[in-house]
């Protein structure tokens, strides 16, 4: 059977481009057998690297002069791809070790032809619980399943994570509802069988969870960089420590946040009546 085109999104933004030389090193080495196109879901800047067909999107700003949100980037970054079928990555997930290409391969096929919406490639996207599945190698996600939709790694249908996007929300506002969402639209939504691919035994795309943690380094990448020749200033993040919570008052004031939180909410309403 002939492989199935799809692309590969790398979902990012300009203040994180100290991710960007690390990650597609990385990419290339662990992953030199992929040989299609690239998308770099950048706000204004550009990047090559070599043997990559790396293409920069550059989404700067809305129709009314203002950063866009995360969810709006992502859909703009949806909409300039012309591939049906889509692997959604972030630049600070660091490839360690070789991917099983062909394997990926093979379920971007059964997207193609089958009822699935959406394959989760690693254990660390939800925890379940899952149903078996006739499809080897793959379980249903169980539709009350926390982390249901996960911005960890996972192919798409790209007209069906279109659904999932609401302008507004940023990406833990996407996971928590588009989770909620995927409880009232009948898509299929899978995951590799969490019995064979485990983390840091048997992954289909080894990387590290993730490299930047809440803006700081993930003390993780160091040794992964050094091994490769990857020379990185970590002044400028710092490492992420353990415990460090953003100032109760700071998110008790932030209304902003709550009222992305209401129309969320919202939406979930109107989406159960129009189900009904």
């Amino acid at each position: 059977m002939k492989n199935i085109e799809y692309a590969i999104l790398v979902n990012t933004t300009d203040s994180f481009e100290d991710c960007w030389l690390p990650f597609f090193k990385l990419f290339s080495i662990f992953w030199h057998d992929y040989k299609g196109k690239i998308y770099l879901n950048t706000e204004t800047k550009t990047f090559s690297y070599p043997g990559l067909n790396i293409i920069p999107i550059r989404n700067h700003q809305t129709t009314t002069g203002r950063k866009p949100t995360w969810s709006e980037c992502l859909l703009c970054a949806l909409d300039t791809m012309s591939e049906a079928i889509v692997l959604y990555m972030q630049e600070d997930y660091f490839l360690w070790d070789f991917v099983k290409n062909d394997l990926i391969n093979e379920f971007a096929n059964l997207i193609s032809v089958k009822n699935i919406d959406c394959i989760h490639l690693t254990d660390q996207a939800t925890p379940g619980p899952f149903q078996k599945t006739s499809f080897e190698q793959l379980l249903e996600i169980d539709k009350k399943a926390p982390y249901r939709i996960s911005t960890q790694v996972a192919l798409w249908k790209k007209d069906v994570l279109k659904q999932y996007l609401r302008k507004h929300e940023n990406a833990w506002q996407f996971e928590l509802y588009a989770t909620r969402r995927a409880r009232i639209l009948n898509h299929k939504l899978f995951n590799v069988d969490t019995d064979i691919y485990i983390q840091n035994l048997n992954e289909i795309l080894p990387y590290i969870f993730t490299g930047i943690i809440k803006g700081k380094w993930n003390k993780q990448v160091m040794n992964l960089f050094e091994d490769h020749g990857l020379k990185i200033d970590y002044s400028n993040r710092g490492f992420y420590v353990l415990g460090h919570k953003k100032n109760i008052i700071t998110r008790f004031l932030d209304l902003g946040l709550y009222f992305k939180i209401f129309k969320s909410e919202i939406d979930l309403l109107k989406l159960r009546i129009c189900r009904n």
